[in-house]
């Protein structure tokens, strides 16, 4: 009795970790940020249509776009960031810093850092994406938005770019009420990106795998002191937020690394 009970122990603890496991992974992380700005967004009226998780064909390659929602007001390209911590970052910055100084976790007190892509760059190549789909449909007005956690607090510079936690969400999409589109190009709108969504797994995963390798290549370069962007090298500067890598052929290429 005493070791099926002491088995039966095991197994749980075993479970337990496995489960912290999976809710502390990215990808985790990632949709369970998309699924609470997604139930955000259908509360909305019902003026607005909402389209999620859409991967769109490009010259490129493809688009994984978060969030389109389409109103009479323009279409909103919404990229979502289940970040926590302080958030840096200027919208012209290559890269942006999430710090976790300070912050109380399960194990302690955290000291990490981490630099990520600016989502601003990121959200302009998905916008493009959205435009290129609809070009012989029209041209229509694209806002796109970042959206991050409520847990984060965000300290950027973005004057020309709408980056909010998402409890203001809603409330900054209806500040837009000028009509922009008509009723009859919303359905031709919803039904040209719904009919060129990318659907098949082999697809969205080579997707995946793209994102992985370029990461992978973007991460070598660095560390062998080459600028990822153009080839340039990579020389220690001095800024607001500290020292920080920055291409040699600074103004042609604007590539930055928070060290």
């Amino acid at each position: 009795m005493h070791i099926f009970i002491f088995i039966i122990s095991i197994c749980g603890f075993i479970t337990l970790i496995i489960w912290g496991i999976k809710m502390s992974s990215p990808t985790y992380i990632g949709k369970y940020g998309e699924k609470r700005v997604a139930h955000k967004l259908n509360w909305l009226p019902k003026e607005y249509i909402t389209l999620n998780d859409i991967l769109l064909p490009t010259t490129y390659g493809t688009s994984q776009i978060d969030h389109i929602v389409v109103s009479p007001y323009g279409i909103f390209i919404i990229e979502t960031k289940n970040y926590k911590g302080w958030i840096f970052g200027h919208e012209k910055s290559e890269n942006w810093k999430q710090s976790l100084l300070g912050k109380k976790t399960f194990w302690g007190w955290s000291s990490e850092q981490y630099n990520f892509k600016n989502p601003i760059h990121q959200n302009r190549a998905h916008s493009n994406a959205v435009k290129a789909i609809l070009a012989d449909i029209g041209d229509f007005k694209i806002i796109p938005m970042v959206v991050f956690s409520n847990r984060a607090e965000l300290n950027i510079t973005t004057p020309n770019h709408i980056v909010i936690n998402w409890n203001h969400l809603r409330s900054t999409i209806k500040e837009f009420d000028v009509l922009t589109i008509l009723d009859v190009d919303i359905q031709k709108i919803v039904e040209r990106l719904t009919s060129s969504n990318i659907t098949s797994e082999d697809s969205r995963s080579k997707h995946i795998q793209n994102i992985q390798t370029n990461i992978k290549r973007t991460h070598l370069a660095i560390a062998n002191n080459q600028c990822p962007k153009c080839g340039g090298t990579l020389i220690e500067r001095n800024g607001r937020f500290g020292s920080f890598l920055g291409c040699s052929n600074y103004p042609k290429c604007k590539f930055t690394h928070n060290k």
